[in-house]
């Protein structure tokens, strides 16, 4: 029997690579989305810190005041600039699970089809080897009754 060769494969070997390279830009999404939900939960705790101290004016100096409040005011404001890098970063991950899905499609495609034509192939051989052997016993049958 003649050994299955798929023409393809290197096809199917560059999609497999594609695949790969959109999984790690997956993954480097995520982690940069991961950063992020970090990065705004720590703003959100400390922000809260400083409207607890700027609601009990009994632990603040006078003078910490105005301090407190630009603080807490700056927090704020990069809460919001985190939230808003958050929302893109979601954005990215949601497009590069897009890219990864339509990658490991095409490559399944291949190796379906890689699977088919194996399956076809050992069919044949197996008609053929069949074929083979059915003359073989033709042969020997008629060798006997002569």
């Amino acid at each position: 029997m003649a050994p299955f060769r798929f023409r393809l494969e290197q096809v199917r070997l560059y999609r497999k690579q594609l695949e790969e390279q959109a999984m790690q830009r997956l993954a480097l999404a995520v982690m940069e989305r991961n950063r992020l939900l970090i990065r705004k939960e720590a703003t959100e705790k400390e922000l809260y810190g400083q409207r607890q101290r700027l609601c009990r004016p009994d632990l603040l100096e006078p003078a910490e005041f105005p301090v407190t409040l630009d603080y807490a005011g700056a927090l704020a404001r990069d809460l919001k600039d985190c939230v808003k890098a958050l929302d893109a970063a979601e954005d990215q991950v949601d497009i590069r699970r897009r890219q990864l899905a339509e990658k490991a499609m095409e490559r399944e495609l291949l190796d379906r089809l890689e699977k088919k034509q194996a399956d076809r192939h050992k069919l044949t051989e197996l008609k053929q080897e069949q074929q083979r052997n059915d003359e073989t016993a033709t042969l020997r049958y008629r060798h006997a009754a002569v």
